[in-house]
Order: C-alpha cells, then structure tokens, then sequence
C-alpha cells in the first residue's frame, strides 16, 4: 500500500483492509452477478499487494497490483494488473470510474510498471480478463486507451461427476486420488508442479492451505497430476495438471470427478473451470461448455 496516497487525484484516497465491509457492498452493487464474498475480495484485493483506490463515500473503487516477472527481482519493470474495478449503478456516468481507473494506472507506472493489464493477475485474480458482455466496462477501458490483445474462456461443467469409467491400459500404472493434506504431500505436490509449471506453485499451496487440492498418487507414491478449486473463487476450478507422460490413463478425469464431488458436498451444482487453455480434455471428460469469454486488454505506459 505504500504511496498509494501519493498524487491521487482530488476526491480519491487508498482504501485499506477496514475498508472490507465497503468493498463488499461496493461489489454487490456494481457487480450482482459476480456473487463476490468477503473472503475473494479480502485475498485478492488487500492481501497480496498492490493498492486498492477508492472515493470516500464509498462509491466507487479500484484495487491494483504490480508483478514482477517470474524469475526476475521485484524491482524488474514487469507489468501492472487492474484487478477490480467496480462503480455503484447511481454513480455511473459522471466520470468516476474513469478518474479510478486513470489513478489505478497512475498509481502502477509511478511503482515502475511498464504495462497495465486489465485482470489476468495470477496466482491472485478474480477474473482472465474483462467478459465480453460487460459492455460498459470495455468502453471504458477503451476510452482510456487499452488496447485489445486476445481472449480467455471459461468452461463450466455439471457436478458432480459420473465416477470415471477407465480401462486401465496392460502395463499402466494404478494410481489413487486424495486430498493433500501432510506437510508430505505438500512437499511433492510442490515439487511436481515447479517441474511442470512453476508459476502455478503459489496458487496450488495456497489450495493445499485451504484443504482444496487433490493430489493423484501412483502405486509407487510419485504425484502425477493435481486438481485445486476455490482458490480465487468459490467453486471455480483450476489449477489442474498432469503428468505429459501420463495423461491416457485417466489421471485427468478422475482428478476432475473428485474435485465435483468436494463442489457438490457444499451443495454447489455446477463448476466453473477458469481460463482454459486446450478446451478438448474438458468437453471430452467432463461435456464440459464455454461459459464466459473476457477480452484482454493493455495499456502500455506513455512516453515521456
């Protein structure tokens, strides 16, 4: 939060974690069909870094993150995140989120950013990007100059899951799924996932610390794949990785029905499985379709 106060246009003022309760109505107002809880906003928003930047009477608000490139110092120039950006319905069109979402990029290129993405801040995010339906919010980040870069999908599937219908291949290794829950699993888990992807290592501990990753464990007690829920948001599924050498023995598709059966238990009846890359595993293991689209944007710091 440090220089968060400093240079911010009159009639905006950081917002800091007493302020929960406002970013939670804050939320509910702007952002019905979000279904945002105290718990999201309180991790993403106030306790990873960055800024949250608000007015004082609540309306509006922005909350901002700056990332320094994996692998490289924190003082590396990597790019900045507007992670949230929410304005109550009766204060819309008078120019205050516009004046929030200048002071959120003011705000990252003072702290060195080079760039300012518009979501897509793993391993803390609510969102991939802006969804394509929130009409009022691409045309602001367009009046402010972001510029569009791609596009991410979710998938949504039905929970729970069939139990997975394999037939083990001759010679495939057997394999059970459970919940990494020992300082053991935690270990292995951490190490599977650094060899394969590392930049998912925070996000999975931070499953392991809620209790909602499955870990799939061959005979011979080696990790071969992993499935997490719920760490961003409720009921939403990722990260999910498996072996490359391993993925025709059903590690994928068992992994999946044991994260539908933890969603289920908590009376949930369908699962959101959050910026796919290859959507193919999921249609074909779980009939699972395309829920949401966002547009990523970017704004590249002026010169001068």
């Amino acid at each position: 939060m440090a220089g968060a106060a400093d240079h911010l246009p009159a009639g905006l003022v950081p917002w800091t974690a007493e302020r929960l309760g406002d970013l939670v109505a804050l939320a509910e107002q702007a952002l019905p069909d979000e279904h945002l809880t105290p718990d999201e906003l309180q991790s993403v928003c106030f306790e990873d870094g960055g800024a949250v930047i608000g007015s004082p009477d609540g309306l509006g608000a922005v909350a901002v993150v700056r990332r320094a490139r994996p692998g490289r110092a924190v003082t590396d120039p990597g790019p900045g995140f507007i992670r949230l950006i929410a304005v109550d319905p009766g204060a819309q069109r008078a120019g205050l989120g516009r004046a929030l979402l200048d002071a959120g990029g003011d705000w990252l290129f003072a702290q060195g950013a080079e760039e300012v993405h518009a979501g897509g801040d793993a391993p803390f995010y609510l969102w991939p990007g802006v969804d394509v339906r929130a009409t009022a919010a691409l045309c602001l980040f367009e009046s402010a100059g972001y510029v569009p870069v791609g596009a991410e999908v979710n998938l949504a599937i039905g929970v729970p899951l069939r139990p997975a219908t394999v037939s083990p291949q001759p010679g495939a290794p057997g394999f059970a799924v459970r919940r990494a829950l020992d300082d053991a699993d935690a270990e292995r888990v951490e190490a599977f996932v650094a060899r394969h992807v590392p930049t998912w290592v925070p996000e999975v501990l931070r499953a392991i610390e809620q209790g909602s990753c499955l870990v799939a464990v061959l005979d011979d007690d080696r990790v071969a794949g992993v499935a997490c829920h719920s760490v961003n948001r409720a009921g939403w599924v990722g990260p999910l990785l498996t072996d490359p050498a391993l993925r025709s023995i059903g590690l994928g598709r068992a992994l999946l029905v044991e994260v539908s059966r933890d969603l289920s238990s908590a009376d949930l009846r369908r699962a959101e499985i959050s910026w796919i890359g290859p959507l193919g595993f999921y249609v074909r293991a779980a009939d699972a379709w395309v829920s949401r689209v966002f547009r990523t944007l970017r704004l590249t710091r002026p010169p001068g």
